[in-house]
């Protein structure tokens, strides 16, 4: 094995055996030569050295002793010491203090020198090798746990997804197979009757029908807005477009839409406002959704012959907007529920009207999502108020 890749470091106190040296092995490997310990030490800070040979018997500092400091700073470095002597005990010692590679005795043959020399080589390239791979072992192994570490995370994350879905899904399917099947096949029953009417039916009794077949598309149609907004929001494809809303006017429309249902139960339904036409900034479909949730339920809670109020009020640059009823209230438990996520109960109305338990969630949601906030006051007996905020243009 020979390559000027390697550099030797000889040391010895006697200057005729470094030049003996030299002369033998500088064709075949870089050669550095020192004096003394001290001098070699400076090599060794400023070369890399790959294999030292020291004679064991220095003045200053022995070829032992050298070795013990070149353990410390320069553990890689393969160790050899020169020694006039075969002494067991001091070899052992040798090799327990500094690990040494081999041990030569003096006088030195240059052709078995050259192979032990060699074969010291070929171990420090053995063991810079075995190092090479363990360390992009070590890399290989950590880039693997990471990748297996960030695929777990995104198979979790995934998991979570369907997991999430596959709730949506299901109670999709729930209110769709109870809640929603239920209002159309009331439809279908009244359509079934109206066929069946007697041609001089009076016109009162057709009114009344007619007052029914609205209520109940006034919740298929409610009940549908609902679930379009909450599945929206739960896949994360819900938006806001806030802008300049003439709200008077947007609130009159959603009473109106409602006084149907109220007429049923012999509700009535104020509305009360200072003068003035005030303009909010919020997002319409969002606002007509909690309007159209608030009277509702308002009208779903309340007793016959009562009456609702909507109120609006300015305060600190917002308008409140309040939904008041004088019907069955709730218990304080419900109202502490009533916002959460997790709640998925619904109470049936006066004339055991069924929710979905969506509408107050949802409400919430979207005014916040416009900078506004939601509020629930409540008695058990005495009715509710919902009050919501909008931010004035």
């Amino acid at each position: 094995m020979s390559s000027k890749r390697y550099n030797i470091l000889y040391v010895d106190d006697e200057e005729n055996n470094l030049v003996v040296f030299k002369n033998a092995f500088f064709r075949e490997y870089n050669i550095y030569t020192a004096l003394s310990a001290k001098e070699g030490q400076a090599i060794l800070d400023e070369y890399l050295i790959h294999l030292i040979i020291t004679d064991q018997k220095m003045p200053g500092m022995t070829g032992v002793e050298f070795l013990e400091l070149v353990v410390k700073t320069h553990p890689e470095t393969m160790r050899m010491i020169l020694t006039a002597y075969s002494d067991i005990d001091f070899i052992m010692r040798a090799v327990n203090k500094c690990g040494i590679y081999r041990y030569i005795l003096k006088p030195w043959d240059t052709r078995e020198l050259k192979i032990i020399i060699d074969k010291a080589l070929l171990n420090y390239q053995l063991e810079q090798d075995k190092k090479h791979l363990l360390e992009n072992l070590e890399k290989a192994n950590k880039q693997l746990e990471d990748k297996v570490r960030s695929r777990t995370e995104e198979l979790r994350i995934k998991n979570q997804e369907l997991t999430k879905i596959n709730a949506i899904k299901d109670k999709l399917f729930t209110i769709i197979s109870h809640d929603l099947k239920q209002p159309l096949v009331s439809l279908g029953v009244f359509f079934e009757i109206l066929k069946q009417l007697p041609e001089d039916v009076s016109r009162t009794k057709l009114d009344q029908f007619y007052m029914k077949l609205q209520a109940n598309l006034q919740d298929v149609t409610s009940l549908l807005d609902n679930l379009l907004f909450w599945s929206q929001s739960q896949m994360g494809q819900s938006h806001v477009d806030c802008k300049p809303i003439r709200i008077i006017e947007l609130i009159k429309r959603n009473i109106e839409l409602y006084q149907i249902s109220a007429l049923q139960k012999g509700i009535m339904i104020e509305f009360v406002h200072a003068n003035g036409d005030p303009i909010v900034l919020g997002d319409e479909n969002i606002i007509n959704l909690v309007m159209r949730n608030l009277l509702n339920n308002a009208i779903k809670y309340s007793k016959k012959r009562s009456s609702i109020t909507v109120n609006l009020t300015q305060q600190n640059g917002d308008l409140a907007v309040s939904v008041k009823d004088r019907g069955v209230g709730m218990s304080r438990k419900l109202q502490k529920s009533i916002f959460e996520t997790e709640y998925h109960g619904s109470t049936r109305g006066t004339l055991n009207e069924k929710g979905t338990g969506l509408g107050l969630k949802l409400c919430k949601e979207y005014i916040e999502k416009q900078s506004g906030e939601i509020k629930l006051q409540s008695e058990k007996g005495k009715g509710s108020v919902v009050t919501f905020t909008i931010p004035l243009k």
